[in-house]
């Protein structure tokens, strides 16, 4: 039977490459729902928490669910907040820092899934 619904709780979580005081949560992915063309992460960032400048071959969007952050795309920096969602295009390298006291979260979405 195909799984539609997954709890946050539940989900496998793992540390990304590159990241440093993040955790991410896979909410939605091949291997618990089938995704075939996009995954669903909830990174969570502790304050100082980062992502290195990196890039990647597929198109990654962001939603900040809560906390303040610093990105870089390219050569343009934003300062960001809950409520606020960016894009980052394929091969354009990018960054995120968590610039707040308490945690960063946010939902990241990959298209198509890797």
């Amino acid at each position: 039977m195909v799984k539609h619904v997954v709890d946050a709780k539940e989900a496998r979580t793992f540390v990304p490459a590159l990241h440093v005081g993040c955790i991410a949560r896979a909410l939605l992915e091949e291997a618990n729902v089938g995704c075939k063309n996009l995954t669903m992460l909830r990174s969570e960032f502790k304050p100082g928490g980062y992502a290195d400048r990196h890039t990647h071959t597929f198109e990654q969007s962001y939603y900040i669910l809560k906390g303040r952050a610093s990105i870089t795309i390219g050569d343009e920096e934003y300062r960001v907040k809950a409520g606020m969602a960016m894009t980052f295009p394929p091969n354009v390298p990018h960054s995120i820092k968590n610039t707040g006291k308490g945690e960063m979260w946010l939902i990241a979405v990959n298209t198509p899934p890797k």
